[in-house]
């Protein structure tokens, strides 16, 4: 567990660093001035100033922040980013949630590439229906899955994605075979508790461009199981108790590490990193979103929005931010407790 915490530490710390060097970096780019550039919350362990930006790490190793001249305040000075175009600032408060999302990319492709070198990658292509799957009536090996109920299929995921959002036990199935593509229904096949289609994968040697396609599109999969929980705690289908907080996540990365090994830990850890990046992007107040948001609006406006109000609206937001993070961790807990 102790390995795990320091591991836990080490993946937020950088994700977080990665989040803020993007507001950064974008900044400098459109000349913005940075106050502050800090890694971790609290008291200051270390500091340093270096033109006019004081680099801090901070002794509680969770958040950090990128201050830069004229947010929540009104400044129009040349190094403001009030006084810059809408365009540039969509870009500087993007770019965090950006390098997380290519961070998380990064990641996948070391893992696809390491992971496969010697079994190769599972491909969305037949090799064979497992015998009592109905799919056996129709598919044969050879045959590349293209979509599942109408939806795009790139990758092997994505099956497994379509599969587990269908409603009822039949599944249209799209397939190419010699170049000529066919739909079929499929009756889906239960395995385990988990509802299949009831095939195995074709395993492709895996080449740059494979690796490359495959980390890619595991990317993406990732961000469709973002919002799909999104979509299920909306719907009514999970719970808000189910919400976890960096205990909860610490407690999965440990459960992670233990069944898969640090290969399995370390795709977590990308997993984390693109979620942290979309939900940045949500148009809640206080996230990169929210700012977003009122880009914009001012940029449709075409008329500038009074930073100090902005500021009040992004201040409440914070404080529900930290509530609902405070009922995440208590979930954790809770849940740790009644095991």
């Amino acid at each position: 567990m102790i390995v795990t915490i320091v591991f836990a530490i080490l993946i937020f710390s950088l994700i977080i660093f990665v989040h803020e060097l993007g507001h950064f970096l974008a900044a400098r780019a459109f000349g913005v001035g940075v106050k502050e550039f800090a890694i971790g919350m609290g008291p200051e362990f270390f500091s340093r100033t270096k033109n006019e930006t004081k680099y801090s790490i901070r002794l509680i190793p969770m958040g950090g922040f990128c201050a830069v001249e004229g947010e929540d305040e009104e400044d129009d000075s040349e190094t403001s980013i009030n006084s810059k175009p809408w365009y540039a600032r969509f870009v500087i408060l993007f770019a965090g949630a950006g390098m997380n999302l290519i961070l998380g990319f990064v990641i996948t492709l070391i893992i696809v590439a390491v992971s496969t070198f010697n079994t190769g990658i599972p491909s969305s292509t037949v090799d064979y229906c497992v015998e009592g799957a109905d799919c056996g009536n129709y598919l044969q090996s050879g045959d590349k899955i293209t979509q599942i109920n109408g939806r795009r299929v790139n990758i092997k995921k994505d099956i497994s994605y379509l599969v587990s959002l269908d409603t009822d036990d039949t599944l249209d199935v799209t397939y190419l075979r010699n170049g000529e593509e066919n739909t079929v229904s499929v009756k889906a096949y239960e395995t385990e508790g988990v509802k299949t289609i009831g095939f195995m994968a074709e395993v492709k040697k895996p080449d740059v461009f494979t690796v490359i396609h495959e980390s890619f599109f595991q990317t993406v999969w990732m961000g469709k199981m973002v919002f799909l929980s999104l979509k299920m705690l909306i719907g009514g289908e999970a719970r808000f108790t189910d919400l976890s907080g960096p205990v909860g996540v610490v407690s999965v990365m440990n459960d992670t590490a233990q069944s898969g090994g640090l290969l399995s830990l370390i795709f977590l850890g990308a997993f984390i990193s693109v979620n942290i990046g979309l939900m940045n992007l949500l148009p809640i107040p206080a996230l990169d979103g929210g700012r977003i948001l009122f880009v914009l609006v001012e940029a449709i406006r075409r008329k500038k929005i009074d930073p100090e109000k902005e500021g009040y609206v992004h201040m409440i937001g914070f404080f529900l931010l930290i509530g609902l993070m405070i009922f995440a961790t208590w979930n954790d807990i809770v849940r740790i407790f009644s095991r």
